[in-house]
């Protein structure tokens, strides 16, 4: 018998459900053993729920450079287009697995672009680097094994990215 693997976008669903259920969990409003309401604080983040707000918080980060890149030199959208696609569906995965309570309260400052492209262009190759170090240090983070292997996952992609980039 031959095992096939698992495609990506398998693996990505699979994660994302696996967190789903994770957050779903850490997020009961009612005590299961009184059926009462549980106390108004907030309850404390599982731990795969504070590394899924780490990982959408820096992804956010770097579509935003990005964008902002891309908008200040549209002659560069053949190279920038696929990561902003890449991003966004990296956070479409992570999103719905972060309770609003979890929403980071601080904003990173705004993204200023360098003037010249080159410039601005290995600066942002720079954050994507940076992202794929932090994917690659929450995956090991990760209490549940698909989740880590989404983390993982995304982190690979970013890395494919960066190996077809040519400034």
């Amino acid at each position: 018998m031959v095992d096939s693997p698992l495609s990506r976008r398998s693996l990505i669903v699979v994660g994302a459900a696996g967190l789903a259920g994770l957050v779903a969990s850490a997020c009961s409003a009612s005590d299961p053993v009184s059926d009462h309401e549980a106390p108004k604080s907030p309850p404390e983040l599982t731990p795969d729920v504070a590394v899924a707000t780490s990982a959408l918080a820096e992804i956010r980060a770097v579509r935003s450079a990005v964008d902002k890149t891309l908008a200040r030199f549209p002659e560069s959208r053949p190279r920038l287009v696929p990561f902003g696609q890449m991003h966004r569906a990296h956070e479409k995965s992570l999103a719905d697995a972060v309770p609003a309570r979890a929403q980071p309260a601080a904003t990173p400052a705004p993204y200023v672009v360098p003037r010249k492209r080159d410039v601005a262009l290995t600066g942002l190759a720079t954050r994507e680097q940076r992202l794929h170090d932090t994917l690659d240090a929450l995956a090991l983070r990760a209490q549940s094994g698909d989740f880590a292997r989404l983390l993982a996952s995304m982190g690979a992609a970013v890395s494919q990215r960066l190996a077809v980039w040519s400034t």
